[in-house]
């Protein structure tokens, strides 16, 4: 006779059938060979599963080894490599497992990621990482009804109930205003990212115009114009600072992208890097190193957040809270692009 576990579980697998409107044969396949049944199926047959809280011979261990062992990553964009390290860190981590990796980019609109983080759920994905901390709530949403696993990188978010793994960007921008601050630089200005919906760039943003202000640099003197991270919007953006602000002596990039792009800016303008204007980045790109001059930046230790982002979902359980919220640092990287403010010539 079979035990009352049995029968329960007998009972679970028929209301599963039931409910996704297909045979038990269906459901066991799902559950033991996800490979075997069509993607759409397969998602409608896992939902009512969720639904159910139905586990199979009571183990969630079970049910968890029959998903697909995919994680998603959703950043906002693909271009100029920003992201390319974080990447790397993810799947060195997941590879050896047997984990794989999907990666989409939403060119900085929520709306859009709310889409992709639908459509990686429908594809059963076993978690998804995210950029930043500012999303729509609707997106949050979606993935704890659904207890998909999920973590913010790039950022330290204010929810404690969501895992991160990141770094201050207020911090990041506060380390370029108190280097030029202490070259002698008073006349400033920034390139910033679009600070709209993105935490990143209003952050590093914030951190430099508060820290400037308390090294006693009039706040509202700081010449401030926002661009995407494109290399030809920063070199047109540095253009447009110093032909308006010709006492302009130091800018600080949001992204090593615009700085670069603002180097090549001032050549066109016939001005030299160190010597009339001083350039911060951020990001510590690769080719930081190689412009010329070679580009202080503010390092982000990209790879080992995705290192750390894996972690996460690769622990169990019990350990999860170990994992679930790690805090990186920051560093300033110095290289020739800065010098102690001198008089334009």
């Amino acid at each position: 006779m079979a035990s009352d576990k049995t029968a329960r579980g007998d009972r679970g697998i028929i209301e599963v059938a039931k409910r996704a409107g297909c045979s038990i044969a269906t459901v066991s396949r799902v559950l033991n060979r996800p490979e075997s049944v069509a993607v759409d199926l397969r998602g409608r047959i896992l939902q009512v599963v969720e639904e159910l809280d139905y586990v199979p011979n009571g183990s969630a261990r079970a049910l968890r080894s029959s998903r697909s062992r995919l994680i998603g990553l959703i950043v906002p964009t693909l271009d100029a490599a920003i992201f390319t390290r974080m990447l790397e860190g993810l799947e060195s981590r997941l590879a050896p497992t047997g984990a794989s990796l999907v990666h989409s980019a939403t060119g900085y609109d929520l709306d859009r990621e709310f889409k992709e983080v639908r459509n990686l759920i429908e594809k059963g994905v076993d978690g998804i990482v995210l950029v930043g901390s500012c999303h729509r709530k609707e997106t949050l949403k979606l993935l704890r009804d659904r207890k998909v696993r999920f973590a913010v990188t790039y950022a330290l978010s204010e929810d404690i109930s969501i895992p991160c793994m990141g770094f201050d960007n207020r911090t990041g921008g506060a380390l370029a205003a108190n280097y030029l601050a202490d070259l002698g630089h008073k006349n400033l200005a920034v390139i910033a990212g679009i600070t709209r919906d993105n935490d990143r760039a209003s952050g590093r943003l914030e951190g430099f115009l508060d820290t400037a202000e308390r090294r006693g640099i009039d706040r509202s003197s700081i010449v401030v114009v926002e661009s995407p991270y494109d290399f030809g919007r920063g070199r047109a953006a540095v253009k447009m600072i110093l032909k308006q602000n010709k006492n302009v002596t130091a800018i600080f990039c949001g992204s090593d992208v615009l700085a670069g792009g603002a180097l090549r800016g001032c050549k066109d303008l016939g001005l030299s890097v160190p010597q009339d204007i001083s350039m911060i980045g951020f990001d510590n790109l690769d080719i930081a190193e190689y412009l010329s001059p070679g580009l202080t930046t503010v390092d982000v230790p990209a790879r080992v957040m995705g290192e750390q982002a894996a972690n996460y979902f690769l622990a169990d359980q019990a350990s999860l809270d170990i994992h679930s919220r790690v805090e990186l640092e920051t560093r300033l990287i110095v290289r020739d692009s800065t010098a102690p403010a001198r008089g334009r010539q």
